[in-house]
Order: structure tokens, then C-alpha cells, then sequence
């Protein structure tokens, strides 16, 4: 990989936010199909570095080129759980990239007192479904018709790694 995996601060939140946008107006990989407000993504963004918790940034020339980041529930009774989410540029995947987050992450969680990392991937995404389980996520259940856009229906498989 060329480039670095950092741990974020403020100045990379534009950046941040139009690689998110990026990757939502594909609609192939995230939830999303467009990004939020720079202050709901900021917002979301400053909680979870306030709150210590598993985000990083890949970086390419003060650019961001992917992220990963796990968030907590707000009830005590399920913090022990993190759902992650990650995203990479077009261009830039297929090097590495994912890799580097996953491990970051996934270490940061442990640090942080973690016990489960869980997932929701469509199944169409063959490339990080294979990456999940190469870190060692199990599937757990597909959900049939889990989202659906333009008229399509796309189903999601559930994955959870145990750390």
C-alpha cells in the first residue's frame, strides 16, 4: 500500500466526507448513496474519536483514500459489541488498503475492551467478503431483501468475529 493508516483528526474531515460520497453514489457497497451533511458526518466523526473508539483514515497526499471505523451502542448492555463499517476509493482498492484498516481496527477494539465485531456486507460483494473472512469473521445468516433501490432487491449477509 502506498500511503498510511492514521488515526483521524479535524482536518481530514472534508476529505473523509468526499471519499464517503464517493463510494455512496456508487450504491453498490454502502447503505448509503449519497454522503450526509459535512456536520452530520462530522458530527458522527468527532464521537467517535472523543469516545476513543476504532477509526482510521487511509491516506494518500493529505487525501483520504478509505476508512474504517467501529462504533458502540449506546446501551450498556450491547457495548461490549462494535459494528464496523469500511470503505475505499474506487482506484485504490485491491491494494492492501482494507488490510491495513481491518488490522488497525480490529487491534483497537481489542485494546479498548471489545469481545465481538460484527458486519453487515452484501452479498454481491465478493472482494470484502473474502477479506472479512480472511481476518476471520464468520458468516452468521444472510437477510433476503435487505435493502432495496431502484427497484432492486439486494440481500446482506450478517458476519461476527469473536476477538
Amino acid at each position: 500500500m502506498s500511503g498510511k493508516i492514521i488515526y483521524p483528526t479535524e482536518k481530514y474531515f472534508k476529505s473523509f466526507h468526499q471519499a464517503l460520497d464517493q463510494v455512496a453514489k456508487e450504491q453498490i457497497y454502502i447503505e448509503m448513496i449519497e454522503a450526509k451533511s459535512f456536520q452530520e458526518v462530522s458530527a458522527f466523526q468527532t464521537k467517535l474519536i472523543s469516545n476513543n473508539w476504532p477509526v482510521y483514515y487511509a491516506i494518500k497526499n493529505s487525501e483520504v483514500i478509505g476508512w474504517v471505523d467501529i462504533s458502540l451502542s449506546s446501551n450498556p448492555r450491547l457495548n461490549h459489541r462494535g459494528h464496523l463499517g469500511l470503505g475505499i476509493v474506487k482506484e485504490f482498492r485491491g491494494q492492501g488498503i482494507g488490510s491495513q484498516l481491518l488490522l488497525q481496527s480490529l487491534k483497537h477494539a481489542k485494546e479498548i475492551g471489545l469481545e465481538k465485531v460484527e458486519l453487515s456486507v452484501y452479498t454481491s460483494n465478493t472482494a470484502a467478503i473474502k477479506l472479512y473472512k480472511k481476518f476471520g469473521f464468520n458468516e452468521i445468516g444472510v437477510i433476503k431483501n435487505y435493502r432495496k433501490l431502484n427497484d432492486k432487491y439486494f440481500d446482506c449477509i450478517e458476519m461476527e468475529k469473536f476477538l
